[in-house]
């Protein structure tokens, strides 16, 4: 610190007495200009590179790593070990990101030496006074962090000297996050400089201090290096092709194995993978003909469609693990981490190189689009069909999405939604043969003889697989069943029921910090509240390693009734998406994928009418992760519905500044020009038509540059009755339609089929309205 303030002084001849950096700094960039200052920060740190014990730094599993260090030894370190080491450096680094797991987090609370505003970037190297005021939000993020990362774990800061005021606020405010938790860490203090009297200060209030260098604490910890967990395993698990896999996916093989719970599964659960070993399911006719299909040799992907509830997860269980039993390697990726194309990839060529065969299941798919169009479209350039992909979704969330088209070529679709006569032949020899089914069956069903068994589960399969199921054992419709469940409660434990229903109804991906920040539950009660909702809301790991815990109630159809029936006053609705954006971590990937979950057009944001709300609701997303496209494509969206076209074309230009152009900000330019021409007051129709020509210029560009984004091609089509409607000439119309065609061969996406019917039934004057697709959490280009 002393040496950077002394060269500022120097070069800008600024006396440095008692002049802090930021002090220094700013007065340096009075005198001249910010790109001068980062000028002299850069040439300060160029050619650096790690030395001594630096370079052990990757192999420890750290829990994350917080600097404020400018320069990128640590990156270089983890680069030079071959492994993953993600890096914050602004608020724009709040995305949920499409990469592998990271082995490690680093956290540059001032920012980073190669990013600056001066060059036009977005991050912001944090030297002057000026700089520590615009990004102070920035830095309370990434304080929450550090306290979520006390939990279980450790801290030790290494700094200069104990003398330095900014080493002694990062330490005050460390052991102030650390006396606020229920099982506070232990903190250590590594300082170079010794300074036994101000070492005792700190000892008073519980911090273990020792003085040294990077080098004698490196040297100290060599015994203690686990090697192992950074080298790979040598064995005949094709998973450990790809170590990062292992904790972000379920082998099939070893959850066949794993108690079974019946009564979880009767209750909402999707059937476990012992469940199905242990014969407590009903073969499902879909299952049979997915499994009959990966039976040929060029089978590659098989897309499971349902609503929610119809029980395809369970179906799509019953198929692996009838493959597994058949000798094949099984796994199902955990939703609630990215889906790595990169590490499955490395896992198929290993298959295909061994000859043998191994099944994949992505549940709640569209969540995952990016990537899995990615691995496909890799799978399908390599030729490689030994990965077997078992892709499950809700039919409403997949149609609208952007998808490859390998997905289409190289995979066939299945269907599941009520039960057939089969199926229901099947659930009546299960009740009969088995004792621990038999035992959840209440008199009132138990009683009847088989054919009226039949002829009731008949009536009752006309509605959702588990609201059937449900039903099969009471007499109470299903709603009352669920609120007297909810009314039998304490009013403390109603309230996290309530609201982990609505959270996850609206996409919010809930887990134990988020719940207790919106509802100020005390640390030393969560295990209470867990107890106390035993078999309605429970606990499962997300990431042990950084101590987040998903909480779930047992189904969405019943996290459905609670949410209408204790959200049903828009206020309320309004106030919980207020609750849950105002306390989101976004330096989580989880709280980032809520974020975009909440732009949905089905259970987010949409919900409300009045889209003046939506948009400040969508602002406060854009301010806590700027970095995130997706509420600023919704944002994008309402403005124009609105007719709010300045503001509009504003926001479309500072998302091109932020992020460059990407499809769904291309379509909205499109779009824009389209409402403009059309709905613009005072205009003359010369006018109208001139706006209209030049979004042809856009459509065709747009087509040119994202030729499979099938909604650049609607809008195009929609440019092109607008046009016929106002000259009467077919051209543009002509021309999208036959761009549509096109891609309809090309990708052989069924909606495209749908789209064009649409489109040939308005020209024909019958005026049926094109219904708008909703690309807040449509994929990306």
């Amino acid at each position: 610190m002393s040496a950077l303030i002394a060269h500022y002084s120097k070069e800008f001849t600024i006396p440095a007495d008692g002049y802090t950096l930021s002090e220094i700094t700013s007065l340096a960039e009075s005198k001249s200009s910010r790109h001068q200052i980062i000028t002299e920060l850069r040439k300060l740190c160029a050619n650096l590179q790690p030395t001594g014990g630096l370079k052990n730094l990757p192999l420890y599993d750290w829990k994350s790593i917080f600097s404020t260090n400018y320069d990128d030894l640590v990156e270089k370190v983890y680069k030079a070990r071959k492994l993953r080491l993600r890096v914050y450096d602004s608020n724009f680094s709040f995305t949920a990101s499409g990469e592998p797991t990271p082995d490690c987090e680093l956290f540059k609370i001032h920012g980073t030496i190669e990013k600056d505003v001066s060059d036009g970037q977005t991050s912001q190297i944090i030297l002057t006074e000026a700089d520590y005021e615009r990004t102070e939000e920035y830095r309370e993020y990434l304080y929450d962090r550090l306290k979520g990362d006390l939990a279980g774990a450790d801290l030790i800061i290494i700094g200069q000297s104990l003398a330095d005021q900014d080493m002694k606020d990062i330490v005050n405010r460390a052991a102030a996050l650390n006396a606020k938790l229920l099982s506070p860490s232990r903190i250590y203090l590594l300082m170079y400089t010794a300074d036994e009297d101000r070492a005792s200060l700190f000892e008073k209030r519980g911090l273990t201090v020792a003085f040294g260098g990077i080098d004698q604490f490196f040297a100290a910890l060599a015994p203690t290096v686990r090697h192992p967990t950074k080298a790979r395993i040598v064995s005949a698990d094709p998973l450990d092709k790809a170590t990062g896999l292992a904790p972000v996916t379920t082998d099939v093989q070893h959850a066949s194995a794993l108690p079974t719970d019946i009564s979880a599964m009767f209750n909402g659960r999707p059937a476990s993978y012992s469940d199905i070993e242990a014969g407590f399911t009903f073969q499902r006719k879909v299952a049979t003909e997915i499994t009959d299909y990966f039976g040929q040799d060029h089978s590659l992907c098989a897309l499971l469609l349902g609503a929610s509830g119809v029980g395809k997860t369970t179906a799509a269980r019953q198929v692996l693990e009838r493959l597994r039993s058949s000798g094949n390697h099984c796994w199902e990726h955990n939703g609630d981490h990215t889906l790595s194309h990169v590490h499955w990839n490395t896992v198929a060529t290993h298959l295909k190189a061994e000859g043998i065969v191994g099944a994949l299941l992505i549940d709640d798919a569209h969540r995952h689009l990016q990537e899995l169009n990615d691995l496909v479209d890799k799978l399908v350039q390599n030729d490689n069909a030994h990965l077997k992909l078992m892709i499950v979704s809700n039919r409403n969330q997949w149609f609208p999405r952007i998808k490859t088209p390998n997905l289409f070529r190289f995979g066939k679709s299945f269907s599941l939604s009520k039960m057939g006569p089969e199926e229901i032949e099947r659930l009546l020899i299960l009740l009969d043969s088995s004792s621990e089914v038999r035992g959840l069956v209440e008199d009132q069903f138990s009683g009847f003889n088989k054919q009226e068994r039949r002829r009731r589960l008949t009536v009752r399969c006309e509605a959702d697989m588990f609201v059937c199921m449900k039903n099969i054992f009471a007499n109470d419709t299903f709603d009352d069943i669920v609120l007297k469940e909810y009314a039998d409660l304490r009013p403390e434990f109603r309230d996290v029921y309530r609201y982990v229903a609505a959270m996850e109804t609206a996409g919010v991906r809930v887990h134990r910090q988020l719940v207790v920040r919106i509802l100020g539950i005390p640390a030393g009660h969560i295990d209470a509240t867990l107890n106390n909702l035993t078999e309605i809301v429970s606990e499962y790991s997300i990431d042990e390693r950084k101590g987040i815990y998903g909480w779930r109630c047992r189904h969405p159809v019943i996290s459905g009734i609670i949410t209408k029936y204790k959200f049903q006053d828009l206020e309320k609705v309004i106030k919980l998406f207020d609750d849950v954006i105002d306390n989101i971590s976004p330096t989580y990937d989880v709280e980032i994928r809520s974020l975009r979950e909440l732009c949905n057009v089905d259970t987010g944001i949409a919900r409300i009418p009045d889209k003046n709300t939506q948009n400040r609701l969508l602002r406060k997303m854009m301010s806590n992760a700027p970095g995130e496209r997706v509420p600023r494509h919704r944002l994008l969206r309402n403005l124009i519905e609105q007719g709010h076209f300045e503001k509009a074309e504003t926001e479309i230009r500072l998302f091109n500044k932020d992020f460059g152009s990407d499809g769904p900000v291309h379509r909205y330019k499109i779009k824009l020009m389209i409402e403009r021409a059309t709905r613009a007051p005072d205009l003359l129709e010369e006018d109208r038509v001139a706006i209209l020509e030049q979004a042809y210029g856009l459509a065709v560009s747009g087509v040119a540059r994202f030729a499979n984004n099938k909604n650049i091609l609607r809008t195009f089509a929609e440019l092109g009755i607008e046009y016929y409607k106002r000259t009467g000439r077919h051209s543009y119309y002509n021309e999208a339609i036959g761009c549509l065609q096109a891609a309809e061969d090309r990708l052989g996406d069924p909606e495209i089929s749908m789209i064009i019917a649409r489109f040939n039934r308005r020209i024909a004057g019958h005026l049926v309205p094109e219904i708008e697709e909703d690309e807040s959490s449509v994929v990306l280009e």
